[in-house]
């Protein structure tokens, strides 16, 4: 019994195919080169000989002195005279840099100790100074308080003047105060050098 589906008798059992190859076998391989080889156009670049990677910049010499800073603080460090180091000494220059009337005291009783005296000195000459430019403000705020208009202008700008003096020795009388802790030579500016001159310290 045939079967329903069968075969036509007059079709090809494989279905030809529909195109051809581009190349056969042998011109594959004609003049020794595979066609699947890269055309001589898309040859990779000759290899370059490698040369050592040059700096982008030219380095400059490290420079091993220190900076400008370090340089000051390195001179400041030689400048500075230690000129005590018991520590009873250190305390008694300290409370001489805090207390004015102390450090008066000090001038004249105290003979031996030269870092004692030189503190001493240091201070009583900033209590005469402070106390002096305290008495010139309140004196020229006092006569020319009495000038109409003007007079409550001209005191105020006196007790202005008497605060700023009176930052300006504070900040002073602390740095005596560090130096005389650690027992490094400490004078004030204009006047310091003539006081311990005349105190032979």
């Amino acid at each position: 019994m045939n079967s329903r589906y069968s075969r036509p008798a007059g079709q090809p059992t494989q279905r030809q195919a529909q195109h051809t190859p581009w190349r056969g076998e042998d011109e594959r391989w004609q003049g020794g080169r595979s066609p699947y080889q890269r055309p001589a156009w898309q040859e990779a670049p000759a290899e370059e000989e490698e040369t050592p990677d040059e700096p982008l910049y030219e380095e400059e010499p490290f420079d091993d002195m220190p900076l400008e800073s370090s340089r000051r603080d390195a001179r400041a460090e030689m400048t500075r005279e230690i000129i005590a180091t018991n520590r009873t000494v250190l305390l008694t220059c300290t409370l001489a840099a805090v207390m004015g009337l102390f450090a008066v005291f000090l001038c004249f009783a105290e003979k031996r100790s030269r870092a004692i005296r030189h503190f001493a000195g240091q201070s009583a000459a900033l209590t005469a100074v402070h106390l002096a430019l305290a008495l010139m403000l309140i004196l020229i705020g006092g006569l020319l308080g009495s000038i109409p208009l003007l007079g409550f202008l001209l005191r105020l700008v006196c007790w202005l003047l008497y605060i700023a003096v009176l930052i300006v020795l504070t900040a002073l009388r602390i740095r005596m105060m560090f130096f005389a802790y650690q027992g490094i030579r400490f004078t004030l500016p204009f006047i310091g050098e003539k006081i311990s001159e005349r105190m032979g310290v």
